[in-house]
This record gives C-alpha cells, structure tokens and sequence, in this order.
C-alpha cells in the first residue's frame, strides 16, 4: 500500500499509514504520466483510508479512480493535473478539503477569500453579511441586497453548473456551497454580480480581479474601550506562531481592565492548534478539556478513536475578569475551535452570528512523485457537549450584519461585560 509524505499537521497525531512505494523526483516536479498516474491512486487510497467523514450517505471518492483516469492521463502539465484534484475534492462540497496549489485558475477557498456571505431565499442569494474592508463593501454591498445573477449568468443556471451530477443538487448544503463558491469566484477573474437593493433597484457590481482587505497591521491590536474594557482584535493570524507572544504583551497592558474582548472575526484561513492553546491558556488555572477529537476508522471499520484535548494555564498571572468572543461567518477553523473551547470552559460568552461551519481537523498531505499537496480534515471535532464543530452557534445569537453600519456584535459584547462584571 502506499503513503502520502505529510508535510504539515495542523493537530498532530499518527495518521493512518499506508507504505511509499513511489520514488519522487528530486524537485518533487514529475509530472510524467507514470508519476500522475500513481500519485492519483495513491490520492484516492488514502483519502479512504483518513478522510474523517467517510460515513456521509454519498461517497464520490469511490469511483475517483473509473472516472478521472482519461482526465490524469490527459493533464499533461502541473497547473491541469492540480485542477484534477481540485474537480475531485470539489465534488465533496466541504470547503475543508482543497488542493494548496497555485493553478491560476482554481476556484478561491472560503472563507479566506469570500467577502460576501448569501443565503437563498427563493431563486435569489439574500446577502447576509458583507466582510469588513472588502472590495464588496467598498462597492456598497450591504446586508439585505439581492444577487440575481453572477457574471450575467441566473442563479438557477449558475448553480447546477458549480456542482456536479454525481451528488444531488437539490441538497440545501450542497447548494449554499456552490453559492458561496460562486460569490468568492476564481483566481484569475473578476466578479460580476446583478444586485437588487432593497429598494428594489437593480444595478451591476464589479469586484476586481485582486482581492484587497483592509486590516491593521500587526498580528492584533490592543486596546482599551470606554467602560475600561480591553479589547483585542486578531488580523488572521492565528497561524503564525509569533502570535501567542503578540498577545501576552496586549493581555499584559490589559491585566487590570474589568473586561476583555476578544474579536476573532477575521481569522478566515484558521490556524494552528499551538497558537490557540496558548491563548486560552491564559484565561484557566486548570488544565481543562475544550474540545472532543473522533478518528471513526481507526485502522479498521469497527475501532475508533476518542480523546479530549486538554487547555493547560500559561503565563505569569491568569486574566480572571469577565471574557467576552466576538465571531462571525470570516471566523475558520481554528477561530471555531477556539470559540467552542472557551465556551465549554466557561471562560468567555460567545457572541455573533454562525461561523464558517468548517468541519474538523485538516492535515496536508504531499504526493511523492508530482509534489501536488492536499488537504483535508482527518479528525472529526466536537463541542464538549457533543456538538459537531461544524454545527455548534454562539448561545448569543445575533442577526446578520445591519446594513446601517453599526457594529451590533462589538454592542453587546460590551453590554455583556457590563451586565457580568
């Protein structure tokens, strides 16, 4: 049998292991058709044998092989034989899974890229959130417009093309994917949207071709609030491990505040599990579990395996004052787990509207004879309560994004402190 060369593990663990039977190339480049060939089977094996959600009703992994040989042999260059992997793990709908590639042409992963949030309502997209410092936001999109159509095609036909005939179309699930996917776009290519507005005028919105975010610069910012309440903002960084040292120096000029925020509402590409656990570490006394990891096949269909990770106290005090978390839809993975931890640690309120549902922990995964790299989640997670990850919203649900403009999540998270302390 045969293994993938893992390259990065986001929680680290023994992966089900399947021997190497393969000789890379030195620059780990080889794209010859004998090399595509086995690393597409090898793809395909492990992926069966790791993949933490291989109990979904619809296994499309399992005829990958019969139907994307013509497309393997066919990819002749590094660019076409990633877009095969990209078709392949698209057709799992899970924005979990995707290949690390730079094809200039791949699909843009939510939510790291997405800077507008839709659900249906009909045969429309009702925009539900609009991501601060996007280019949608700049253009004036805002909450309670309506997408018609997207790069002049509707909806209707929009949809069925961004997925595939081998899943049921008519899955809710399966559909807010592709919706999402479509409003994200394409690397290479700039998005044309049809709106109606509330008032029910219809204009065109062009986003450019480069995404642009405006963010602080830094890791995070420190700061203190009127009322004495910290206040610390992440800019997507809790996969840099200089993070956890960025923030001891804000928690310590914040160690005599009555309350502290914590706004992890643009964390969108996730993070490491080093990084989170030293963060949390700081607001216990007691190691404490946050959440529940499940491998379900555990080298057999009949054996899974169960454990609960642990969050150990760190740092010269711990902050004992009230601890507000502030999150939304650009709050990934990691962000997630983090939301569910301190919650289950009775640590924080959580506050805002539903995250970005990404379910479990990814592991990437490097192929030995074309270096294409994969991902994708390895481990079910689980809210101490049973919860999937993926399923769990804050207990202080809050509406969509208000197209006035006012921050209502920051509102009562500082009402929040006011009424604990």
């Amino acid at each position: 049998m045969r293994k993938f060369l893992v390259r990065v593990n986001l929680l680290a663990f023994p992966l089900i292991a399947f021997s190497i039977g393969l000789t890379s190339s030195v620059n780990g480049q080889d794209i010859s058709q004998s090399a595509r060939r086995s690393d597409f089977n090898a793809f395909c094996e492990g992926f069966q044998n790791n993949y933490a959600y291989v109990d979904r009703p619809e296994k499309p992994w399992k005829t990958w092989r019969e139907r994307y040989a013509r497309a393997v042999d066919a990819a002749d260059t590094a660019e076409a034989y990633a877009a095969v992997f990209e078709s392949a793990l698209d057709e799992l709908h899970d924005f979990h899974a995707e290949v690390r590639s730079r094809n200039p042409h791949r699909w843009l992963p939510v939510p790291t890229f997405a800077d507008v949030w839709a659900e249906f309502r009909g045969h429309d997209a009702l925009i539900v959130a609009v991501r601060k410092g996007s280019d949608a936001e700049h253009a004036g999109l805002v909450a309670g417009d309506r997408v018609t159509q997207i790069d002049g095609t509707p909806l209707d036909a929009a949809i069925p093309d961004r997925l595939t005939l081998v899943i049921d179309n008519n899955d809710p699930k399966a559909r807010e994917w592709a919706l999402l996917s479509l409003l994200t776009g394409r690397a290479d290519e700039a998005r044309h949207f049809t709106i109606r507005k509330a008032s029910g005028q219809t204009q065109t919105v062009v986003l450019p071709l480069k995404r642009n975010f405006d963010r602080d610069p830094g890791l995070l910012t420190a700061s203190v609030l009127p009322g004495d309440v910290g206040l610390i903002r992440f800019h997507n960084s809790l996969g840099d491990q200089k993070t956890v040292d960025a923030f001891d120096a804000g928690l310590d000029k914040l160690r005599s505040t009555r309350g502290l925020i914590l706004d992890l509402r643009d964390v969108p590409s996730g993070g490491n599990s080093s990084v989170a656990l030293g963060i949390m570490g700081r607001f216990v006394t007691q190691m404490l579990p946050y959440q529940h990891h499940r491998i379900p096949h555990y080298s057999q269909p009949d054996v899974e395996r169960n454990w609960f990770e642990l969050v150990a106290p760190r740092g010269p005090f711990t902050y004992k004052s009230p601890v507000v978390l502030l999150v939304d839809h650009w709050t990934g993975s990691m962000g997630e787990g983090m939301a569910i931890g301190l919650d289950a640690m009775h640590r924080a309120i959580v506050i805002g509207t539903p995250m970005a549902h990404l379910a479990g922990a990814v592991s990437d995964f490097r192929l030995p004879g074309t270096g294409i790299d994969v991902a994708f989640a390895t481990e079910q997670l689980y809210h101490m309560n049973g919860t999937p990850r993926q399923d769990w919203v804050p207990p202080v649900l809050l509406e969509e994004t208000s197209p006035t403009g006012d921050d209502a999540i920051l509102k009562r998270g500082l009402s929040e402190i006011q009424r604990r302390r």
